[in-house]
């Protein structure tokens, strides 16, 4: 028992016995909290509260007061764009089929030594523009000029022996008539006239060839071109054969393209081409199938079709690439629908058109593909002002609710 706590200890709990304790060390107990006991009793005060207006007063509210409206569930309305509808009316259908490759002069020589000489001179280089006629080259004629000369004048002589084995047969002949010479003598007269004739007639040629070469002398342009490649200089021997220059006529190219092999029915000569070659942008050049080739490529099924494109203002050249379309077939006036507008289910074709605000399924008989498979062609099941959804979304219904943005 002590002064701070005027229990007995036995009768003291052990809380009160900790305090008694530290009072005796001299340290200052610590008071005891009763806030929490206030809190926990002000929460059952409040529970109950709630209990009492759940279950007393707020029934007696309610059962005064209107019911709520419930409102339905609104309906969802689809938005579409303008480019993801189309309204049906008659257009140009065509069947077009691509065709690409390189511009390849429509004309071009190589020219080659037709004398075998030392070049004296040559006039071009590549690059040079050159009309029909011009020189580009001259041979050291010296040397042709001694051949020719050699040549007449063996001619000359055999012709002046022909002569006269020509008087001496003559003159056999009549002796041999009036039987003042054997036949023999005839025979061989003949004989020896015949082979002057052979020997001055291959003289001739000779000296035909010598004046060819001396006129081969120098070398000219066949036609109005461009020097696309030299292969010889000045001073060089070259031999018959040698190759000297490469000529262009740069006012025509062919392209070579290639054709699917199950195409080639419907390509025709004279078929429209329209190009495009790459430095030129989305220009235009006008072309026309000029040839088609009877055998397919090798080992492939494509078929070698050639065009041929005018080149009047000389802005092409050869090598540049070309790409471009030839129209196999058109109609005129046909009904058509984009191929992603077409849908399929259990009862066939059908596309979803738009009758006011709502989607509704209409049944369409196709033919077939135009545009290289782009659009297809309607012949039964849409009229000319009927909207369709054209683009592919599957996600749409029929019956939905629609509403075009922009209207």
């Amino acid at each position: 028992m002590n002064m701070e706590n005027p229990k007995p200890d036995w009768a003291m709990n052990k809380r009160e016995k900790a305090r008694a304790e530290m009072i005796a060390r001299g340290e200052e107990p610590k008071k005891r909290r009763k806030w929490p006991w206030f809190v926990l009793f002000m929460a059952v005060l409040v529970a109950g509260g709630g209990y009492y207006y759940t279950e007393v007063y707020q029934p007696s509210q309610m059962a005064a007061a209107p019911a709520p409206v419930v409102e339905a569930p609104r309906e969802s309305i689809v938005q579409l764009a303008p480019y993801e509808v189309e309204t049906i009316a008659p257009m140009l259908l065509e069947d077009t089929l691509r065709m690409t490759g390189s511009l390849t002069p429509a004309r071009q020589v190589h020219l080659s030594a037709e004398v075998s000489a030392r070049l004296l001179e040559v006039s071009v280089r590549e690059g040079d523009s050159v009309n029909e006629g011009d020189v580009l080259a001259r041979f050291d004629i010296d040397n042709l000029e001694n051949q020719l000369a050699q040549a007449m004048s063996n001619a000359q002589a055999t012709r002046v022996q022909v002569q006269q084995a020509q008087s001496d047969f003559t003159r056999t002949e009549t002796l041999v008539d009036r039987e003042l010479a054997a036949p023999t003598a005839l025979e061989n007269a003949r004989t020896g006239l015949q082979q002057l004739q052979a020997q001055l007639a291959a003289q001739e040629t000779a000296v035909e060839n010598a004046q060819a070469a001396l006129d081969k002398a120098s070398v000219s342009a066949p036609f109005d071109g461009v020097i696309s490649e030299r292969q010889a200089d000045a001073g060089e021997f070259v031999a018959t054969g040698s190759p000297l220059f490469t000529i262009v006529d740069l006012s025509a190219f062919e392209v070579e393209a290639t054709a699917p092999v199950s195409k080639s029915p419907m390509i025709q000569t004279g078929q429209r081409v329209e190009l495009t070659v790459e430095g030129f942008g989305d220009r235009a050049f006008a072309g026309m199938v000029e040839r088609i080739n009877p055998v397919a490529i090798a080992g492939s099924r494509a078929l070698p079709v050639y065009i041929a494109l005018e080149n009047s203002d000389g802005l092409l050249r050869g090598g540049m690439f070309a790409s471009g379309f030839i129209k196999l077939d058109e109609k005129e006036g046909a009904l058509s629908v984009p191929v992603e507008a077409v849908r399929e289910d259990a009862e066939g074709n059908y596309v979803l058109k738009i009758d006011g605000e709502t989607l509704v399924r209409q049944s369409v008989e196709t033919t077939r593909d135009w545009e290289n498979g782009a659009r297809v062609e309607v012949a039964t099941g849409l009229s000319e002002g009927d909207t369709i959804v054209a683009a592919a979304l599957p996600e749409l219904r029929a019956g939905q609710k629609i509403a075009l943005i922009g209207e």
